[in-house]
């Protein structure tokens, strides 16, 4: 079992799990979010997953590259990357893997063609630890990777089936990745390249320090339930990520009792 907490020496508690990605799984369900803080258990690789982190490692190793490279190359990086993620996906739910090789490649070739020629890299794949913030019972940090910081713009890729960009007003109100990524650069322009299935959308967002502050009053309650050591959360089941397809508990959850996908 992990153990999120610990404590500083003058002993106020350490928050030091806090991630873009950990406030947006609250935000779908905190029996989720509560499980994934604590579960030590080997991670389940899914298809989906796997093929955006071979897109993620050709981007970067294209970003980080000193000569130039083509269509060409594009294609043998990512027929590499993809070799060697294959044996270790566990669950194909959205793929076979002839159609993810073909998905695949076709969204890093996007990005290559539509993105990548007005790129100007600073930091690549840049990491992160910071403190966000801390009060007389807590310190809390913040960490994340970035996958590119410009001198005034930093991106983030995105490869799915479907276009994320036509929900931008969401994205706009309350989406914590470009809140949290922000404000860790210091750089107030943030952008989507979403790579789908039928091309490249683009979102482009600027952010301040009112948005810093909600998110520091989000994770602030976060923490302050988890201090309260509950084992109570609620069950968020009211979207698509409450099935086995998108949650590794279901089974032990919601498909424990009424069952379904």
């Amino acid at each position: 079992m992990k153990f999120p907490l610990h404590l500083a020496e003058d002993g106020r508690v350490v928050h030091d799990w806090v991630r873009q990605s950990s406030i947006k799984t609250s935000d779908m369900c905190l029996e989720r979010w509560r499980r994934e803080l604590w579960d030590d258990s080997p991670e389940i690789v899914k298809d989906a997953a796997a093929l955006g982190t071979v897109c993620h490692s050709v981007a970067e190793y294209v970003l980080e590259a000193d000569e130039a490279t083509d269509e060409s190359e594009i294609t043998e990086l990512f027929n590499i990357f993809w070799a060697k993620m294959i044996p270790k996906i566990n669950v194909w739910n959205s793929y076979d893997q002839e159609s993810a090789t073909v998905e695949g490649l076709s969204r890093i070739l996007s990005w290559y063609n539509e993105v990548y020629e007005e790129l100007v890299p600073k930091k690549v794949e840049w990491n992160f630890n910071k403190l966000f913030f801390e009060d007389d019972e807590r310190i809390v940090y913040l960490s994340g990777t970035v996958d590119l910081v410009e001198e005034d713009r930093i991106w983030d890729w995105k490869f799915p089936k479907r276009d994320y960009s036509r929900d931008r007003w969401q994205y706009d109100r309350w989406d914590v990745q470009s809140m949290a990524y922000c404000w860790a650069t210091g750089i107030p322009n943030f952008s989507y390249a979403v790579m789908h299935s039928k091309g490249v959308g683009r979102m482009d967002f600027v952010r301040d320090e009112s948005h810093t502050d909600w998110v520091r009053a989000k994770v602030l309650r976060l923490c302050q339930l988890l201090e309260s050591d509950s084992r109570a959360m609620a069950l968020g089941d009211n979207g698509w990520w409450c099935s086995e397809k998108w949650c590794d508990y279901f089974a032990q959850c919601k498909g424990a009792t009424i069952g379904g996908t």
